[in-house]
């Protein structure tokens, strides 16, 4: 005998063996169910039982939070000082320089080597109706991240994948393709916490628990980054690829996450920032 149990319990101990094709059966003794197996295969047996339960067990404990380690608001006011200090310069052709051509992603430029503009272009918007809706939704997933993996360093990811997301998308679409706005940079956000959540937040539970994150992002990117007639799908989807890369190389115990590392990741994407639009003005005019 192998097990013992009710009914129920051991039914569902009987479909394990069965599924491990070792011959079993299962018998009513008294007010309880037990399971038989051969002698020879009586270790397997107990060894794949014992196995399903422990399984189990770690499956029914609670979920151990993916830390805070930060508000998140300040990243996210920044996002938002950004996005509309560029939208302003960019109506106003603020110092006389023609910013949507300068910034904006230049497929045939960047192959060309106009890095910047991968950088540039998650902050061009023409519309308020494009504007609203990247602030809205990366405000959302940028608190998150940054509530998660620190103002500097979460926002310095969501810049490097959006960034990276905008250089793949360059290198697979022809020359002649132009994109503008926040939206990769977005979906970089999305990929970045379903990655670190995979990677922190879900390790001790099943494979179906460890893979969530990854499936619920890849959801979200389905159902609200394929629409629309001027939609960029492409950089929607590289957006997300270079976040969940982002993101499992974030949840890396080796990459410092202390106040003095994030005040260097937030300078750093500053800087970045900064230096990208430097060059694509000074290259303009």
């Amino acid at each position: 005998m192998v097990a013992r149990g009710d009914e129920r319990a051991t039914a569902e101990l009987a479909l394990v063996l069965l599924a491990r094709n070792l011959e079993h059966r299962r018998e009513r003794a008294g007010g309880a169910w037990e399971i038989w197996v051969p002698v020879e295969t009586a270790q397997a047996a107990a060894a794949e039982l014992a196995a399903y339960r422990a399984e189990n067990t770690r499956a029914g404990a609670p979920r151990p939070p993916v830390e805070a380690i930060d508000t998140g608001w300040p990243g996210v006011g920044a996002y938002v000082a950004v996005l509309l200090a560029v939208f302003g310069f960019l109506r106003r052709d603020f110092l006389g320089f023609d910013w949507l051509a300068a910034g904006r992603l230049d497929a045939g430029a960047v192959s060309a080597g106009e890095w910047w503009r991968t950088v540039t272009a998650l902050t061009v918007h023409l519309d308020v109706s494009h504007l609203g809706s990247n602030l809205a939704f990366g405000g959302f997933f940028g608190y998150f991240v940054g509530r998660h993996l620190g103002n500097g360093l979460g926002w310095a990811a969501i810049l490097a994948a959006g960034a990276l997301g905008n250089g793949l998308n360059a290198l697979v679409q022809p020359a002649t393709h132009r994109s503008i706005g926040a939206s990769t940079a977005v979906f970089a956000a999305v990929g970045i916490l379903s990655a670190y959540t995979w990677r922190r937040g879900l390790i001790r539970h099943t494979w179906r628990a460890r893979v969530g994150p990854i499936v619920a992002g890849i959801a979200l990117l389905a159902y609200t980054g394929t629409g629309g007639e001027n939609t960029d799908i492409v950089a929607h989807l590289t957006g997300f690829l270079a976040g969940l890369g982002a993101g499992a190389l974030c949840a890396s115990p080796v990459v410092p996450r202390g106040r003095q590392a994030q005040r260097a990741f937030a300078y750093g994407a500053a800087a970045m920032l900064a230096l990208a639009w430097w060059i694509a003005l000074g290259r303009s005019g």
